[in-house]
């Protein structure tokens, strides 16, 4: 997605080309029928044609960063913010170019700038360790005011249960995701669910379906990770005390819902089931849990054992803690998400 001095180069080479072939077919017809060298104007054309993606994304990429996006990336996303400078610049480079190519549209709602580099981040996060990806099925994100049912209808009632989804048939190419959930998997306290990361590494595995896998992605990580659903999908009852009973619905989910938990809570992953955490780096080709520690990816309070920060030299629980609970000012920790649990990689 970013042009690189190579992409930009083989581009030009693929363009002259595309004009010699051009130049040589109205050159060979015109031999047959000498009133078509007209045709010779295609020359040009198909040069553009093929320059034109490649320009304008470096066009986009020399503009400066605005800074309310780098506001809301440095107050919402985490991932950015454990990046070192080189890789904060190529971040924001592919949130530019994202935002330029895919429409965001809020249906019954409205799409403010933290919606759009939300759902950008989304987008760069599952990819970011590629040196060279497009997200060629994408064309449009719509922003629903909430859930969502299977006709993409959000009058509620129980069957409106959809966060996200990746539409099909006449919204092929066209992406959903719930606004309140969106914010949510970007909140302070974000648990193991991001619905953006979800929904885009759907369209990561579509994508390498149909046009290939990255180079980065070694094909043994591939052929072992095709093992391991399938162990895993043969007996589900056993194992749906380590991830999410939703992730056995078939492999697409699977490998949706252990994207979530690799881009979110990587430390807990990779303490639970080391191989698997193992796969999912290669896959990926990023080490989120060395990237994403526990510390700078979930707020933790003081421990509920050690000193009191007064001095009074009791435990914290039997201090500040206790005098904060009896006056109801919130000092006890705030715990997981109600389903944290439920969906979380359980401990061996």
């Amino acid at each position: 997605m970013i042009v690189t001095p190579e992409t930009y180069h083989r581009n030009q080479r693929q363009a002259f080309t595309a004009a010699l072939l051009a130049a040589g077919a109205a050159g060979w017809l015109t031999l047959l029928l000498p009133p078509l060298w007209p045709l010779f104007g295609l020359c040009p054309v198909a040069y553009w044609w093929i320059r034109r993606p490649c320009l304008r994304r470096t066009a986009v990429m020399r503009q400066p960063f605005p800074e309310t996006r780098e506001r809301i990336l440095r107050e919402r996303v985490a991932f950015f913010l454990t990046l070192d400078d080189a890789g904060k610049d190529r971040f924001r480079q592919l949130i530019q170019i994202f935002l330029d190519e895919v429409r965001i549209t809020g249906i019954r709602t409205d799409v403010d700038e933290t919606i759009r580099v939300l759902v950008a981040a989304s987008a760069v996060i599952p990819i970011f360790g590629f040196q060279d990806w497009e997200y060629h099925r994408l064309h449009e994100v719509l922003i629903y005011p909430d859930a969502f049912d299977d006709a993409y209808r959000t009058q509620g009632g129980a069957e409106a249960q959809n966060l996200g989804m990746v539409g099909l048939h006449h919204l092929s190419g066209v992406m959903i995701l719930s606004k309140p959930a969106l914010l949510a998997g970007f909140s302070a306290q974000p648990g193991t669910h991001n619905v953006g990361v979800h929904e885009f590494a759907h369209l990561v595995e579509q994508e390498a379906a149909e046009y290939g896998l990255p180079p980065e992605v070694p094909w043994m990580a591939v052929r072992q990770w095709v093992r391991y659903v399938a162990r895993e999908l043969a007996r589900p009852s056993s194992r749906r005390t380590h991830v999410s009973a939703y992730a056995y619905t078939n492999e697409h989910e699977f490998f949706a819902v252990l994207a979530e938990y690799f881009f979110t809570s990587p430390d807990r992953l990779k303490r639970r089931d080391p191989a698997l955490y193992g796969l999912l780096r290669d896959l990926f080709h990023q080490d989120t849990g060395a990237l994403l520690p526990a510390p700078a990816w979930r707020r933790r309070g003081i421990s509920r054992h050690a000193p009191c920060p007064c001095g009074s030299g009791k435990p914290y629980k039997h201090c500040c803690l206790k005098k904060a609970d009896s006056n109801g000012s919130g000092g006890k920790a705030a715990g997981p998400a109600p389903d944290d649990k439920q969906n979380a990689p359980a401990d061996r």
